[in-house]
This record gives C-alpha cells, structure tokens and sequence, in this order.
C-alpha cells in the first residue's frame, strides 16, 4: 500500500482516509491481484471493480499514483474533471464508462512509457463510503541488437566493448567464452535518454590466446526473459602474444571493421535521403492537388449534435452551450461527448473543406476536426484511434496531437486557426493542411474505408471555441 513521503502528509492522509473509511461497508473495491505487463508504445486497460457489482455512475472514482495530489485520471457525477490531472497523463487516460453501470472502474492508459512503471490506486468514495485497490504495471522494452567491436590491446588481452540501447528496465548484459561459459566484465556502464530507455555498455579482457574461438555478448531482459545476442570470432594471432606485425594487422583489422561500417551508414543514409525526397515530392504534389479552387460545401447534421452544442442557423458552426438542450436523444445523436458529424458523406473520390477555430485556439481549449465512419459509435465514450472510426487532429490544453495509436504529437508553432480537412477516399487518405502557409500538419497512414460513408466529423468541448466552416480558398 503506497503512503505520502512526509509526515505531515502522512498525518492528514491517515485522518482523512479513517473518516472516510467509518461508513465504508457499503461496498469493496478489488484490484487484479496480479502484475500487469506490458511492452512500452502499447495501450494499457487498468481493471479494477466494485463488490458488489453497483451501478458507479454517480461516484467520485479517482485513480492516483504515489500520494494522493498526483492524479493520473478522475471521475465524478459523470464528468471527467481534469484539473488536477499530472501533466504526463494529459490526453492519454480514459475511463472505461461502457462498464461503470455494473461497478466496472476500468482506466484505459495509452502509449506507455517507462515512467508509467510502477503502482496505480483505484480509490472509490461515495459519501462516507470509501474504498481503494492498488494496481501494479511493469512496463518492459527490449532494445537493439549489440553492437560488438575490438577497442585495443590491454592487460596482456584484447579490450572487448558490447553496446545496445533502447532497454527498459536496465537489462543484464553477459558474456560466453567459445566453451559457452561465462565471463566477468571489468567494467559496465549505461545512462538513460529522453525517454527513459536505458543504453548499457559492457567490457571484457579476452587472454585465451592459445586457440580460436567465437565470443558472444548476451544483453537479456530479466522482466521480459527475452535477449538480444552478438559473437565475435578473434584468431589466435591477435591476442597479446602476437609479434608486431600481428598488432599491425589487428590495427589493420579494426580499421577495415570501422570502414565497412562508415560505407553502410554512408550507403544507408544515401538510401533513407532518396526515400526522403521521393515522399517530399509525393506530399508536394499531394497538398498541391487537395487545394481546390472550389472546396466543397459541408453543413453541420443537426440530428447528430450532442444536446450541449448549438449549431447556427445555416449549420456552417458550432459551439458548446452552457447547458443541455431538450433533444429527442436519437440513435443517431452523440450522447457523451460533444460532437457533431457533416450533412453531407462520401463513397468515392477527393474532397476537401475548410475549417476556422474561432476564440480560444490554443492553451486551455479543447477541440478536434477531421472524419469520421458514418458507423462509429455515437453512445458512451469514442476510441479516438481509425481503428474507433476517427481520424483527426487534437487540441487539448496545450496539447496537439493527431489520434493515431499512440498517439503523434503535432508541431505548428502557433496552432493554425484556419485549417483544410482532405480527403481522398479512392486511396484512404486524410491530410490536415494548415491554410494560411500550406504546410502539411499530419497525414494518417492509408486506410481502407471499404466503400463506406465517410463523413466531416467536429469536437467542441470549451466554451470559448466556435469551429466554423469556410466557403473558399481565399
């Protein structure tokens, strides 16, 4: 069970949860009972449940990690309340709400990252009823093959280096003689980059110099028992009783190794520059055929819209009210979050429609534009992923990001107020160009929409943003 490092926190902590906990028979709340794994990049669902099964909807449900301020997602009369969300968790949890009626309290964490390694609390209060359950993940990633090189002749044997990157967490590294028996390094290092992922580098003195032999470099994840291997064959005549001119031919032999290696990066990175400028090219010629000079007309679908957006007359923008309007609430109408698809919907062809974000556009404001499957799931909570029937373009306190899975962070400095949406629905792409300098924000790899209707999709879940469609080019 995790506790607040100070006393003071400590304290506070403890009276806080006795009180909550006088009343707390009315239900338990229960964890996996067991250690989830999970390999970093994928999508994580933390479970965790109320018993017995009652319906949560309408509790105060809040997930946290190492003491009670550092909130990873909280939830409560049916509102997603993010003030107080850790910064590292913007816009990559999501509360499993298709299960709350049956006391299912399950967190859905996107894109994992080393720094999500460790343990979560499920914490449940519902007026003096309280109760919590611990969930523990172990993020895992296994990093690149070694990299195995002879650095010089030291202590009357042949310094030996293995290198590998990309670990998580810290990996162990071995060594085997030609026999396949282990050998003590005489010195490791490794660091950590931006990401968390550890880069380790190993050394041995090899001495056997009276036969030849293949030496091998074991770098194993532990958590994952998974390992990466390399070997080396050094001849005898390399080894510290070599005559002279044998130590010239080791230098001899390095160089070739270093050369070799500098002809393929030089060959590859050649290959990859290439590769480079065929796609600028592609895009160029993309972006210059999506800009029409007669866009199409798109108008908002009245019978989609949440109850809280108001739609203008002429249905060309939207905005969120500040209260829910007396709708009929059709099969067709979103029920939870608030958006609104297009009137208009497309089989075949390219098609492109302009969008403007008035008021707020960046810091607090949260909006998203792009298209979606005229099937997708209008009920309940959307998977912002093509795979959930979306594809668009994010903006969430601060956050821009594309809602591929995980998730691609978007780099216009400042967030373009005027944008185009394009669609090509022959090929199955969606490209987001920035209208006022024409450069490509993010285009999602090809998908297949399998001649199904497409349709213009809008997010609006701030007050002060209206998204507004445009007529023209200009």
């Amino acid at each position: 069970m995790w506790l607040p490092a100070s006393p003071g926190g400590l304290l506070s902590y403890l009276v806080t949860l006795l009180v909550l906990r006088l009343g707390s028979a009315d239900f338990r709340v229960v964890g996996p009972g067991h250690t989830l794994q999970v390999t970093m990049g994928q999508d994580v669902v933390l479970p965790c449940h109320l018993s017995p099964s009652v319906d949560a909807r309408s509790l105060d449900i809040r997930w946290i990690r190492h003491s009670f301020s550092e909130t990873v997602h909280r939830y409560q009369n049916g509102e997603n309340l993010y003030g107080d969300q850790m910064e590292e968790y913007v816009g990559r949890t999501e509360l499993v709400r298709d299960g709350l009626s049956s006391g299912r309290l399950n967190l859905r964490i996107s894109a994992l990252r080393p720094s999500d390694d460790g343990q979560y609390v499920c914490t449940v209060t519902d007026g003096a009823s309280y109760g919590e359950a611990t969930v523990d993940v172990e993020v895992s990633a296994t990093g690149s093959v070694p990299q195995l090189s002879l650095e010089a002749y030291e202590d009357g044997g042949i310094r030996v280096v293995c290198q590998s990157a990309g670990w998580y967490p810290l990996p162990e590294v071995l060594w085997k003689d030609p026999d396949g028996q282990h050998l003590p390094s005489v010195s490791q290092r490794h660091s950590s980059d931006e990401r968390g992922l550890f880069d380790v580098k190993d050394v041995i003195i090899v001495t056997n110099g009276n036969r030849d032999g293949k030496w091998s470099c074991v770098v194993r994840s532990i958590r994952l028992n998974q390992e990466q291997e390399t070997s080396l064959h050094i001849s005898a005549p390399f080894f510290h009783n070599a005559r002279p001119w044998m130590v010239g031919v080791g230098v001899l032999l390095v160089l070739s190794v270093v050369f070799l290696g500098l002809g393929a990066y030089l060959w590859r990175r050649k290959v990859l520059q290439s590769r480079e400028l065929e796609k600028r090219a592609a895009a160029l010629a993309w972006r210059k055929f999506l800009l029409p000079h007669n866009p199409d007309v798109v108008t908002l679908d009245p019978n989609s819209a949440h109850s809280q957006l108001v739609l203008s007359a002429d249905g060309r923008s939207v905005r969120r009210g500040r209260a829910r309007q007396d709708l009929p609430n059709t099969p067709e109408r979103f029920d939870t979050w608030c958006c609104v698809l297009g009137q208009e919907g497309f089989r075949e062809g390219r098609h492109c429609w302009g969008v403007e974000v008035k008021g707020e556009v960046g810091g607090d404001a949260w909006w998203a534009v792009g298209v979606a499957r005229d099937s997708v799931d209008r009920k309940g909570c959307l998977e912002l992923s093509p795979a959930g029937g979306i594809w668009g373009i994010w903006h969430c306190e601060s956050h821009f990001v594309s809602v591929t899975s995980p998730r691609t962070s978007l780099s216009p400095i400042p967030i373009p107020r005027r944008l185009w949406v394009c669609l090509d629905c022959t090929q199955g792409l969606v490209t987001f160009i920035d209208a006022d300098s024409e450069v490509e924000i993010f285009t999602f790899p090809p998908a297949s929409f399998n001649g199904g209707i497409i349709r213009p999709w809008f997010w609006v879940e701030t007050w002060n943003t209206e998204l507004c469609l445009r007529d023209s080019t200009s």
